[in-house]
């Protein structure tokens, strides 16, 4: 699948007006968007907890998380975020993409609605 970038609009929950627009790499292979401490950190959004996960290189290592505001295709959604360190790619993440409803368009290197399914009806 190719690769291809999102940008996207980042804010505290708290510090809504604040925001940093960036590009992160789409990566339904990563559960979680991964953002640069730096940046989640001069919007005013503090670890409120620790993940662990395991590495594209089979790697296990522990990321402070906490939750912040995405803006993506004029929505604006809370997710969970990862303060991602130094060597970290920037990544919009699975988590994120299912919350919005979207999909990976592999040929046209595109997001697309997602068919979403739900608990069965009676």
């Amino acid at each position: 699948m190719g690769t291809f970038f999102a940008e996207v609009q980042l804010a505290a929950p708290a510090r809504a007006g604040r925001r940093e627009t960036v590009k992160l790499l789409v990566d339904s292979g990563s559960m979680y968007t991964w953002v640069s401490a730096t940046v989640l950190r001069d919007l005013g959004v503090q670890p409120t907890e620790r993940r662990r996960v395991v590495t594209i290189e089979g790697r296990t290592t522990e990321r402070g998380a906490a939750e912040i505001l995405i803006t993506l295709e004029g929505r604006t959604l809370h997710t969970l975020c990862l303060f991602g360190e130094p060597g970290d790619l920037e990544v919009l993440g699975a988590y994120a993409l299912e919350g919005f409803g979207l999909a990976i368009d592999p040929i046209q290197r595109r997001l697309i609605p997602a068919i979403l399914y739900g608990a069965a009806s009676s």
